[in-house]
């Protein structure tokens, strides 16, 4: 599980490279607007969205590891690929790719929800979103300190090293022994839409709006964070990896220590809806933040980095604790697919919220893009209490 875990890590540190340089590599660098450089990410999202089901579904068929090793050997061109582009064209080609061969969470977690008892499923998925949230600390980390270094482009030494982190990736998993679960398929072969349609009516369906939700959500704070910062604090790749960096280390700490004990102590679905009103309170805050009211007098700093603390705390809470549920609503001949199922959701809301993010935050700075994510927390928080009512039931 480790070895997995790792994997998880050095998959991560490629996607959280670009958090930090990219409004100066699309924005500063090649001259285009907020609502391009949002679309940039959102292409990742898009191409994510449509892999997640499908790599899972195939994971039932043809085995884990297989479906792992090849999408992670292609994230390693991409990131080549991006590395060395220097025009719009390129940079969407590459992280178009990229995301289709990061689909492989859904098969990640299938592997874990495979090798795991139910009781311990939470935890494990803590880990892995510790894993995550590592990922993320050295990832923008890298963007911000090594952006701009040589005589390349903005992206290109950190993007090398993100490539580097993918092929470790790769030999990673040419070493992994993992029990095969090939034919674990159930004997009816239902058609793949016919799969898909039967389970959005069971209860993974709930499971895949909640976490359509949460990414519509989050994906203001995704796009529209690094924009704040920059016009708030005056910010520049090197400060805002530091800040992402602190964002990375706060998910750790939730993630990879109290998660277990939490849902032990209070069970899953409960540490759920505190993680979502967690949330919601801070981009509640954010939102006063950008509209030009510090609530902190005259440290617009200390302002932010409250607000942060209260979306990455409940964000950490949500995401593993989520999948955990989700896992155990999941039958066991179909688990890569009910779980590429509801992460597939989650990244189409992610398609959204980033579409949208550049023109609300050109509209009306940030008070429009945290609002709305204000919004839709607030929507979200109705779909888990439903969920808990049905699981209690």
């Amino acid at each position: 599980m480790f070895a997995l875990l790792l994997i998880t890590f050095v998959n991560f540190v490629g996607i959280g490279a670009l958090i930090p340089i990219l409004p100066y590599t699309v924005i500063e660098n090649l001259g285009y607007s907020e609502t391009v450089m949002t679309a940039l990410l959102a292409s990742f999202a898009l191409a994510m969205f449509v892999a997640n089901p499908i790599l899972g579904r195939l994971s039932d068929r043809v085995g884990r590891q297989p479906v792992l090793l090849i999408s992670l050997t292609i994230g390693t061109a991409a990131h080549l690929w991006f590395a060395l582009s220097n025009d719009i064209i390129s940079m969407f080609a590459a992280r178009i790719i990229a995301g289709l061969s990061a689909g492989n969470i859904g098969v990640i977690q299938a592997i874990i929800a495979d090798n795991s008892k139910p009781e311990a499923r939470a935890r494990i998925m803590g880990f892995l979103g510790a894993a995550i949230g590592s990922g993320f600390v050295l990832g923008p980390a890298i963007g911000g300190l090594l952006g701009g270094l040589g005589s390349g482009p903005v992206h290109q030494v950190p993007f090398l090293v993100a490539a580097l982190f993918s092929f470790i990736a790769v030999c990673l998993v040419l070493r992994l022994k993992l029990q095969s679960v090939k034919g674990a398929v159930s004997p009816d072969r239902q058609g793949f839409f016919l799969l898909f349609k039967s389970m959005l009516s069971s209860p993974i369906g709930l499971f895949a709006l909640a976490f359509f939700c949460l990414n519509l959500a989050f994906a203001q704070v995704e796009a529209s964070y690094v924009l704040l910062v920059r016009d708030l604090l005056d910010f520049g790749p090197r400060q805002t990896g530091w800040l992402f960096t602190y964002i990375g280390v706060c998910i750790i700490i939730v993630q990879g220590g109290l998660i277990g004990k939490l849902t032990r102590a209070f069970g899953e679905m409960r540490v759920v809806v505190a993680g979502v009103s967690v949330l919601a309170l801070g981009q509640l805050v954010t939102t006063i933040i950008a509209g030009g009211d510090s609530l902190f007098g005259s440290s617009v700093f200390l302002a932010v980095l409250v607000s942060t603390s209260f979306v990455c705390v409940g964000f950490a809470l949500i995401n593993p604790t989520l999948s955990a549920a989700s896992s155990h609503a999941a039958r066991a001949d179909q688990m890569g697919g009910a779980l590429g199922l509801v992460q597939g959701f989650g990244s189409m809301g992610q398609v959204i919220g980033l579409s949208i993010a550049g023109p609300l935050y050109q509209a009306g700075s940030g008070r429009l893009s945290f609002g709305f994510g204000f919004v839709i927390t607030c929507m979200l928080l109705v779909v888990v209490w439903q969920i808990k009512s049905r699981r209690t039931s």
